[in-house]
């Protein structure tokens, strides 16, 4: 056996996997026998990993699903310009940090500094190996007086509070023209529209409640039609990690 399929099979993973598990009999009898087919073991651990990969992101998204039906509503503690109110990164992490937890999931954040612009990225991991990120690009912000070291600080805030929202498909109040709690006022979605949502809603394997406690109304069609994009761009990341999921 060469050096690089010797290293493989000593790196299969051996957790999680049932005591007689055939597949890993076969490739370690295979593996044994100095008179083995090489091709053929090189296959079955290619087949193996592309199996242990769709398992990661089935589980991936089971957890993600059962996580962000469990999300609090985050309090709007922040606020920003014309004292809009907004979620702070405190409230977020603290509201989700524990239900992603229970849920063998963890959201880190990476800062790369080394352009002209500050990048942000949000890191959705799962215990099985399945990880999402999502990124945004965006200019120091020196508003006011601040030196460049708060400037750098001040934006990476700001960037893990809006990659968080994007990644964990959060509704925090600074996307919106109020706080939520005027959702009733004002122009809601068409009737179309609602079809469009509660089609995407079964497709995405979500209970529609999820969507209303997140947008903060007691039934879709009461959902403003300003949101109306952001809701539709959220089910579909959710409906995409279903179908990768499903293979």
């Amino acid at each position: 056996m060469n050096a690089e399929l010797a290293t493989r099979v000593e790196q299969m993973p051996t957790e999680n996997i049932a005591p007689h598990d055939p597949m890993i009999s076969m490739i370690e009898r295979i593996a044994m026998d100095p008179q083995s087919d090489l091709a053929k073991l090189e296959k079955m651990l290619d087949m193996k990993e592309r199996h242990e990969t769709a398992q990661a992101k089935a589980a991936f998204a089971s957890a993600f699903a059962c996580a962000s039906a469990q999300f609090p509503t985050i309090p709007l503690n922040g606020k920003g310009h014309n004292n809009k109110p907004y979620a702070t990164l405190k409230d977020i992490i603290s509201h989700t940090r524990p239900i992603l937890s229970e849920n063998g999931l963890a959201l880190t954040f990476a800062i790369d500094t080394s352009g002209n612009k500050i990048v942000v990225t949000a890191k959705l991991m799962h215990k099985d190996g399945h990880s999402e990120s999502t990124s945004i690009d965006l200019p120091a912000d020196n508003s006011g007086s601040k030196n460049a070291v708060q400037a750098v600080g001040s934006t990476q805030t700001y960037g893990q509070r809006y990659t968080a929202q994007a990644i964990l498909g959060l509704s925090l109040g600074d996307d919106t023209d109020d706080d939520g709690q005027a959702a009733g006022r004002g122009e809601t979605i068409t009737e179309s529209q609602y079809r469009e949502l509660r089609d995407m809603i079964e497709r995405a394997g979500l209970p529609a409640e999820v969507v209303c406690k997140a947008e903060r109304i007691t039934d879709l069609t009461d959902l403003p039609a300003a949101s109306f994009a952001k809701v539709k761009n959220n089910l579909e990341i959710n409906i995409k990690r279903r179908e990768e999921a499903n293979g």
